[in-house]
C-alpha cells in the first residue's frame, strides 16, 4: 500500500535526522529520541463465532525492536511544537493450546499450534509540551499484523494458515517525566484493519477480510540508569476482529470459509535503549 511506504519513509527519516528535541523537557525527549531492544511474553486468546468453532490460548515468548525520535519541528525552536516518529517491530513465537475441530473432519480435537506472529507499525506526530514537562503526542498510525497458525496433532490432520492484514489509524502518548530520571507513559490505538485475509498453506485456498477494528493500549515506564543507556519495562493490552470470508465452492462436494472471530492479546516488554539526544 503506497501510504505505508510512505509513513515508514518518513518515519524512517526523521528518526535518521537526529538532534536534541529542545521543545520537550529533556527527560522525555532522552526517553523517546532512542533505540530499543526488549524481550517479553504474550498471551493469546482467539475465539471463533461459530458452533462448533476453534479456540486457542496461551502465552508465548517473544522481542521487540524499536526506534524513535522527538525532534524540534523549526531548526533552534524551544517552545512550542515537536515532531515525533517511531518505527516498532514485534516477533512473538510458541505453543497455545487449540480446541475445537478439524475444517475436513469435523471432529473435536485438542492440538497444539506452533504459531508465529509479526507486528510492524510506523507513527508519526506532533508532540506539544505542557506543564511540568509532560508531553502531549497525538499521532497517525500504519503498519502491518500477520499470524501464522500450524496445527499438529494426533487426533487428525493439521492445519496450516496464514492470517495477515494491514493495519492504519490513529493514536495519543502522553509522556510524563515523575523525577530521578523515571518516564512513565500511556498509549492509546484506534486502528482500522484493511486489506487483509487468510491462506491456507496446505490447500492452496486463500480469501479476504473486510475492513474490521483495533483497539490498544500501553503503558510504559522507562529510566536513564548511565549516561545515554536507559532500561524500561512496557505492558500493553489489545483487541481486534478478523471479519471471516463467505463461503467458496471447493471441489465438488462443499463449501469452504473462515469464520468472523476475536483475538484478545495482552502482554509485558522488558529491555535496554540507548539515547541519540
Amino acid at each position: 500500500m503506497r501510504f505505508k511506504a510512505l509513513s515508514v519513509g518518513l518515519s524512517l527519516g526523521a528518526c535518521l535526522a537526529v538532534q536534541p528535541a529542545q521543545g520537550a523537557s529533556p527527560a522525555v525527549s532522552a526517553a523517546e529520541t532512542s533505540v530499543r531492544l526488549s524481550v517479553g511474553v504474550m498471551h493469546t486468546q482467539y475465539h471463533e463465532h461459530v458452533v462448533p468453532g476453534d479456540d486457542e490460548s496461551g502465552a508465548i515468548p517473544g522481542f521487540g525492536v524499536s526506534v524513535s525520535a522527538l525532534l524540534p519541528a523549526r531548526s533552534g525552536d524551544t517552545s512550542s511544537v515537536d515532531i515525533y516518529s517511531a518505527l516498532i517491530y514485534n516477533f512473538d513465537a510458541g505453543n497455545s493450546g487449540y480446541s475445537g475441530h478439524y475444517l475436513f473432519s469435523g471432529a473435536p480435537a485438542s492440538a497444539t499450534d506452533h504459531a508465529v506472529f509479526n507486528r510492524v507499525e510506523a507513527r508519526l506526530g506532533l508532540g506539544f509540551p505542557m506543564i511540568g514537562g509532560m508531553e502531549s503526542i497525538p499521532f497517525l498510525a500504519a503498519g502491518y499484523q500477520a499470524w501464522n497458525r500450524n496445527i499438529s496433532s494426533a487426533a487428525g490432520p493439521g492445519a496450516d494458515e496464514s492470517y495477515h492484514s494491514g493495519l492504519f489509524g490513529l493514536g495519543y502518548k502522553l509522556d510524563v517525566p515523575i523525577g530521578f530520571g523515571f518516564v512513565a507513559s500511556g498509549t492509546g490505538e484506534l486502528l482500522g484493519l484493511a486489506g487483509g485475509g487468510i491462506t491456507d498453506n496446505g490447500n492452496n485456498w486463500s480469501g479476504g477480510f473486510g475492513v474490521t477494528p483495533e483497539e490498544r493500549v500501553e503503558l510504559g515506564l522507562d529510566h536513564a540508569v548511565f549516561g545515554r543507556f536507559h532500561v524500561f519495562a512496557t505492558a500493553y493490552w489489545q483487541h481486534f476482529n478478523y471479519s471471516g470470508t463467505p463461503p467458496e465452492s471447493f471441489g465438488y462436494s462443499y463449501d469452504v470459509y473462515e469464520p468472523f472471530s476475536t483475538t484478545t492479546q495482552f502482554g509485558a516488554n522488558f529491555g535496554i535503549g540507548y539515547s541519540f539526544n
